[in-house]
């Protein structure tokens, strides 16, 4: 529980472009920041990067936090901002059954 809620406040905190509508990213090749620029965002947020890629002029990455959770990123890469994040697998332990899985014996 306390990995998931740490997970929600990296991801509350994260740079709000989000509000955006569009999640495009109209950069030009000029003020693209490296590919190793986007390394070092990662690593300053505890971030390995399992995979990346340019997606609709977007810096797109697949991480994985020091939680284990797995995470995708879409940042601008001008300004390295984090435009969109999304959870896309929790790696905590699955919460504890409501009720028992069997009927008590009558």
């Amino acid at each position: 529980m306390k990995r998931m809620l740490a997970t929600l406040a990296l991801l509350a905190v994260l740079p709000a472009g989000a509000a955006l509508a569009d999640d495009d990213c109209r950069v030009s090749p000029e003020q693209m920041q490296s590919w190793e620029a986007v390394a070092q965002l990662a690593t300053d947020y505890g971030w390995t990067i399992t995979s990346t890629e340019l997606d609709d002029g977007c810096y797109e990455v697949h991480v994985t936090d020091v939680g284990g959770n797995t995470i995708e990123a879409k940042i601008d890469p001008a300004t390295l901002d984090v435009i969109k994040a999304e959870l896309e697998e929790f790696a905590g332990e699955a919460p504890a059954p409501a009720a028992p899985a069997t009927s008590p014996a009558n």
